[in-house]
This record gives structure tokens, C-alpha cells and sequence, in this order.
């Protein structure tokens, strides 16, 4: 009797883990952030190498998204949902060109910075 409910249990979990793989989505290869495109030109993110080889948490940068999992389901919600039009003044904007009031400029440069690769400069991220 204990072997069969054992047996039936390691099924089971077989099961959701088989379900859980089946489920999982790819991150985009690329994400284009144009929002707030109004001074210099979108960006074209490159999402799925950040997402596999440099981040060890999809919440470093979608930082509202506590537990975020990437499941069929499961609807990520973009940086503008917030940033683009902030309702309070110390929400950094998107719209802001400062290196320190704006969403990408602070999470991404500093990364880079920290990380000793990567854009730095404008030029770099907002292609011409």
C-alpha cells in the first residue's frame, strides 16, 4: 500500500513538472522601447540575452513583478505602465533624459557600470 501511494505521488509530480515545461515561454529575443521617443531614437533591447545569461532574476528588472515566472499565462506588464507618465515626482519618468531620473538610464547604466560592460553612453543604446 505505501509503495503504491509512493509510486502514485512520484506521478503526480512527474506530471506538474512535465506540465510546468510545456507551459514555459521564451522571453522575446527583443524588445523595442519607444514609449517616450520624443528626443532621441528607440532602443532595441536585446531581452533574451539579458533574460538567459545576464540576470539572475527577471525581477532586477521588472521589479514589481515579485515571483515572476515565466508561464503561458502570465502577462509581464511593460516599464510605461508606470514610468512613462509617473504619478508621483519621486517615481523616476521615461520621459526624463537624466541618467538619474530615468527608469533605464538608472537600472541599465548602473548594471553596466557594475558589471564592467555593456552601453554607457547614449549613442550607444539610441542608435542614429
Amino acid at each position: 500500500m505505501k509503495k503504491t501511494l509512493f509510486m502514485l505521488g512520484l506521478l503526480a509530480l512527474v506530471l506538474v513538472a512535465a506540465v510546468a515545461v510545456v507551459h514555459a515561454v521564451e522571453p522575446p529575443e527583443t524588445v523595442t522601447i519607444d514609449e517616450a521617443a520624443n528626443k532621441k531614437t528607440p532602443v532595441t533591447f536585446p531581452h533574451a540575452k539579458h533574460a538567459k545569461e545576464l540576470v539572475d532574476s527577471c525581477t532586477a528588472c521588472h521589479h514589481k513583478d515579485e515571483g515572476l515566472s515565466l508561464e503561458a499565462d502570465m502577462e509581464v506588464r511593460p516599464c510605461s505602465t508606470c514610468h512613462l507618465d509617473p504619478e508621483s515626482a519621486d517615481m523616476p519618468g521615461m520621459r526624463e533624459m537624466s541618467l538619474k531620473k530615468n527608469p533605464f538610464h538608472m537600472i541599465c547604466i548602473d548594471c553596466h557600470k557594475a558589471e564592467g560592460k555593456g552601453p554607457k553612453v547614449c549613442n550607444d543604446c539610441h542608435v542614429k
